[in-house]
């Protein structure tokens, strides 16, 4: 399968994997939120992200093994691959360590972190512990990653789809049994496991004897070096990744108090399922831009990137603006209107959601290639801005304060000085990318607009009928970009490849 084929069935499935959660999460939440109660279900997310960063303890491998597994696919040498995989293992092996080190200590204090009163201290207490044990999963990474650098991103979102589906009926069964913030780290917990195992087998049905190759450590001596090489300034983009994204419930939990986290969450929900998908278009295609840049084709992977980031904007711009316009009767018909965040916490997330979207496309281009160290210093900076205007506006505006920061972050720098960084690399044109996401604004913010008056002075009728109007306003603006935005030749040339798709 071709370049293009791979790029478009790792979409396709990204795709029906969102709608699927959207679809589980339409059901779940409500239901979820029912047994246990806002300030559960705050507290349990607001957990569940401090217990993210112990992925830092991760060190940055998964960015560095990644490029190097991509690196060693696009050679098509087995032997490389093989190596490649049980170097990580080993070095997963190593990082597991440190991260039980912390894990342990994370768990004594997880409930001065997240003030909880009464039973919930005991809840989340034996939760924890729970979710302490997935850690032990962790050397089974590198067959997730082997499937991403592959082209193969459709296996791992089946698998996704299968794990999602088992937490969330496990987690909703849990808890109308009573078992709180428990059963929720149980839930995920079983999932997890299901998830690396699978995806292991998967894995070693491809190189079975690659557990074999653990032992041969002189083997991996240039490999290994390579590997740490690259994991430190993957280590720091980690770092503002989760300082930038996983800090947020966390902030309005500490500052406000758990049960604001939900109203902050489900306001949210509709434009990060959104988000995800406009992330898809890099998820889905980054293999076959690196395959471009390692083979040389310069000219070709910046028209790609042009042509991806164009895209990218005018999905984000389809996707986030039907969610802004309509968002507070979603919520008003899914949890009910008392639990909505207010029009400005919901315009922020879209305008976040449509950045991140252009952004994440970039990023791939320097992680997949392995010249992270060249956006180490525009993430970093963009991430102390966020955090600082994090804080500083929950403290004064209250719910906005984390996607304001978000925002601030996103526009004071990294949305300049990446493609200062992408012509320095790759000698990708300014004007051609400003251009590309220029062009679909200038014809969706007066778009915009008059969706907006409609959606104030109309209410939809009921699910069906929201929907609907959902729907059709991404539907035309998809048109009306396809017409004015695209030219002629774009327009020949999507053709063209969607023909040679739909032949094969």
């Amino acid at each position: 399968m071709n370049r293009t084929g791979r790029s478009v069935i790792n979409f396709a499935s990204g795709l029906m994997l969102q709608i699927t959660t959207l679809g589980i999460g339409l059901v779940s939440t409500p239901l979820l939120l029912h047994w246990l109660g806002d300030e559960r279900y705050g507290a349990f997310r607001a957990a569940s992200d401090w217990g993210n960063y112990l992925n830092l303890l991760e060190l940055g491998l998964g960015g560095s093994l990644i490029a190097l597994l991509a690196k060693a696919v696009g050679t098509g040498n087995r032997d490389k691959i093989r190596l490649t995989l049980a170097t990580g293992i080993r070095a997963y092996l190593n990082v597991m360590c440190l991260m039980l080190i912390a894990a342990v200590g994370l768990g004594l204090g997880i409930t001065h972190l997240v003030r909880v009163k009464g039973i919930l201290i005991d809840e989340l207490q034996k939760g924890y512990w729970l979710g302490f044990l997935g850690i032990f999963l962790l050397p089974l990474s590198p067959f997730r990653l082997l499937a991403d650098a592959s082209g193969r991103s459709y296996i791992a979102n089946l698998f996704i789809l299968f794990q999602s589906i088992l937490i969330t009926t496990t987690a909703l069964l849990l808890a109308k049994l009573g078992f709180g913030i428990t059963g929720q780290y149980l839930a995920i917990l079983l999932g997890s496991i299901s998830f690396q195992l699978i995806m292991s087998w998967d894995g070693l049905r491809q190189y079975p004897d690659v557990f074999k190759s653990l032992g041969q450590s002189q083997s991996q001596v240039s490999i290994n070096r390579e590997l740490w090489q690259l994991n430190r300034p993957t280590l720091i983009f980690n770092l503002s990744g989760q300082l930038s994204f996983f800090t947020d419930n966390i902030i309005i939990s500490y500052l406000l108090n758990p049960a604001t986290v939900v109203p902050f969450f489900v306001t949210q929900r509709l434009a990060m399922l959104a988000q995800t998908q406009v992330q898809g278009v890099g998820n889905a295609t980054w293999a076959a831009l690196v395959d471009l840049y390692t083979k040389g084709e310069r000219e070709k992977f910046n028209t790609r990137l042009i042509e991806l980031t164009k895209l990218v904007a005018i999905m984000g711009i389809a996707l986030m603006l039907p969610i802004v316009t309509y968002n507070h009767y979603f919520v008003k018909l899914w949890v009910g209107e008392d639990r909505f965040g207010g029009d400005f916490l919901n315009l922020l997330a879209g305008c976040n959601g449509f950045l991140l979207g252009i952004l994440s496309l970039w990023g791939w281009c320097f992680s997949g290639t392995g010249n992270v160290a060249k956006i180490v210093y525009p993430f970093l900076l963009g991430t102390i801005v966020n955090f600082t205007v994090s804080i500083l506006g929950t403290h004064f505006f209250g719910l906005i304060g984390p996607l304001l920061g978000t925002f601030v972050g996103f526009t004071t720098v990294k949305l300049w000085m990446l493609p200062l960084r992408l012509k320095e690399l790759f000698g990708t044109s300014l004007k051609q990318i400003f251009w590309a996401i220029a062009k679909p604004l200038v014809f969706g913010i007066p778009y915009a607009v008059i969706v907006w008056w409609m959606a104030r002075n109309h209410t939809p009728w009921g699910w069906l009928g929201l929907g609907i109007e959902m729907g059709l306003i991404a539907i035309i603006y998809l048109f009306i970009a396809w017409l004015f935005v695209l030219n002629q030749s774009q327009r020949q040339e999507w053709n063209n490849r969607l023909s040679r798709l739909f032949k094969r």
